[in-house]
């Protein structure tokens, strides 16, 4: 098995030359390529309104693919939906140096953030960090290391997107699914997060234990660099948002590395979780590249991608 966790996010959106310029403004490259009709079947598009941009991090083997569409395409996650509310991918994680001048950085290029800078201590760390959402009701979560301080060379402004959450109904289910597909988990948390941390997804000041959750990190190998990350509030009672993906806006799919990939596939089609194949393992034209890939959707409602590389 592989021990890369994701390297690729995929977006559907209404306004790429802002996400675009978002990127680019922080070194990351960028190239344009024709959204092939093989590209639309591939990620259950009718159309787009231009071509295919994937966006390079300068420092990391992470990339940002960005498919353009009418803004009359509906939202994955409408804006107005509840932040608890399960909706398969639910945001994307970037560090940062600076959580109030990235707050007024990212204003600048159609992020709204949704707090100021919230400070509070997970564990032996102390962080700061607040949520942010654009036109297309993508999540963008903002994290301040501020003390110790993170290993390797000092950041500039802002890092790669490092980690991405998932809001599930069955936690047990959905981490016996990113089991089955090569992410062990490496972290547990139970309980009322300290502190300030309940208002980062707004249940400060909730009744009795409803502010509890459950979260849980996973990756190949161990580390968060490409992690998933799953929360649950068993107190709550929430309506999923089940129906997202299929061609409309947001989240689209998170993509995986493989260097094993048709073992790997071959392991998935022969166990218990085969149903949650969705796009079988062939060579398609992605990005103007041809890819041996395949795709799921896990129990949770997240397409996740694994792809030859």
């Amino acid at each position: 098995m592989s021990d890369r966790g994701f390297s690729e996010v995929v977006m559907v959106t209404a306004v790429p030359d802002q996400l675009e310029a978002f990127y680019v403004a922080l070194g990351w490259s960028s190239h344009h390529s024709e959204c092939t009709s093989d590209t639309l079947a591939y990620w259950d598009l009718s159309e787009v309104t231009g071509s295919e941009r994937v966006l390079q991090a300068p420092d990391a083997d992470c990339r940002v693919r960005l498919l353009p569409v009418t803004d009359t395409t509906p939202l994955s996650r409408p804006l107005a939906t509840e932040l608890i509310v399960p909706c398969g991918l639910f945001d994307i994680n970037m560090r940062t140096v600076d959580s109030e001048r990235t707050s007024d950085f990212i204003q600048e290029h159609g992020w709204r953030p949704l707090t100021p800078p919230i400070p509070w201590q997970f564990g032996d760390n102390a962080v700061k960090e607040f949520l942010a959402v654009q036109a297309d009701g993508i999540v963008l979560v903002i994290v301040e290391r501020v003390s110790p301080p993170l290993p390797g060379p000092p950041m500039d402004h802002m890092s790669h997107v490092f980690n991405s959450t998932q809001l599930v109904l069955d936690h047990d289910e959905s981490l016996a699914c990113l089991e089955a597909l090569g992410f062990a988990q490496f972290a547990e948390f139970n309980g009322s997060l300290p502190g300030e941390g309940p208002r980062v997804l707004d249940l400060l000041g909730r009744p009795e234990n409803e502010g509890d959750v459950r979260l849980t990190i996973s990756q190949p190998a161990g580390v968060l660099d490409g992690a998933i990350e799953l929360i649950s509030t068993p107190n709550i009672t929430v309506t999923p948002i089940l129906e997202n993906g299929h061609g409309k806006r947001g989240l689209a799919a998170l993509r995986i590395p493989c260097d094993d990939i048709e073992a790997r596939y071959n392991k998935l089609c022969a166990g218990e979780w085969s149903h949650i194949i969705c796009k079988p393992l062939a060579s398609r034209t992605v990005g103007g590249q041809d890819q041996l890939c395949y795709a799921v959707v896990t129990p949770g409602g997240a397409r996740l991608d694994f792809f030859a590389g």
